[in-house]
């Protein structure tokens, strides 16, 4: 979806910064409109079709986490939603298998704001078939048994845009090209991401996807579909019982 298609909301209990972001925003989307707190928020998103929320995380009445968990609660057309805070309110792990698209620390440039628009509003076929960067220097390589294997062992977890994986390779921070192949499945799934959280003790590492090779594309874009995970990036890896579907490479 373009931004001049969209209806966007902009939850904020500070009028200034919410009238400023309302202004860049309406400039180039379809729909723009403002609410005070979540509580305000539910009620805009039950008489308008909403695609799209940026919302503060600590506001009255209602805060940005409760907005975001009734959200995907919601069972008709549930709206993507990016946080906003000027604190360490929530760790990026918790915010991302919450269901957020991403979290962005005030101050903010209208350029950021954008830009994060047009990524949560484009669809993943479309978003995944960006060409690679450079090669990248981090790399990710990694063999498992079987999906199912992996899912059951704890050593991977997916979600909407993203994984996360059991890894002792001392990922960090930014960007990394991946190979994971699942022997029994003869499935490669590989592409280029960015980590987006670490957790060294556990060993484990939340990557966004950011484009994926064509046979790779088309096997994580049914098993979203078919699955229809509440993480953006799940915070845990674990067994997905939705994947007793037969594995299609």
């Amino acid at each position: 979806m373009e931004l001049k298609q969209s209806s966007i909301l902009v939850v904020d209990d500070e009028p200034f910064l919410r009238e400023i972001m309302e202004g860049w925003l309406a400039r180039v989307a379809g729909k723009v409109l403002g609410a005070e707190n979540g509580v305000r928020a539910l009620e805009i998103l039950a008489a308008n079709k909403i695609d799209l929320i940026f919302s503060d995380i600590r506001m009255p009445v209602m805060d940005g986490i409760a907005l975001l968990k009734k959200i995907k609660e919601m069972r008709v057309h549930t709206p993507e939603v990016i946080f906003l805070t000027g604190f360490s309110d929530v760790p990026l792990r918790e915010a991302f298998d919450m269901g957020a698209e991403a979290v962005l620390e005030k101050p903010i440039s209208r350029e950021q704001l954008l830009d994060i628009a047009k990524r949560a509003l484009t669809e993943p076929e479309e978003l995944w078939r960006n060409p690679p960067s450079a090669a990248l220097e981090t790399k990710l390589e990694i063999t498992f048994r079987s999906l199912t294997a992996a899912m059951k062992e704890k050593r991977i977890g997916f979600g909407r845009r993203g994984f996360c994986i059991d890894t002792a390779a001392g990922l960090h921070e930014g960007p990394v090209e991946f190979t994971m192949e699942f022997k029994d499945d003869r499935l490669v799934l590989s592409g280029q991401g960015v980590v987006r959280w670490t957790a060294p003790n556990e060993g484990k590492a939340g990557i966004e996807i950011t484009c994926l090779r064509d046979a790779s594309r088309t096997w994580m874009i049914d098993h979203v579909k078919r699955n229809k995970p509440l993480a953006f990036i799940p915070g845990f890896v674990g067994h997905d019982s939705s994947l007793q579907d037969k594995v299609v490479a």
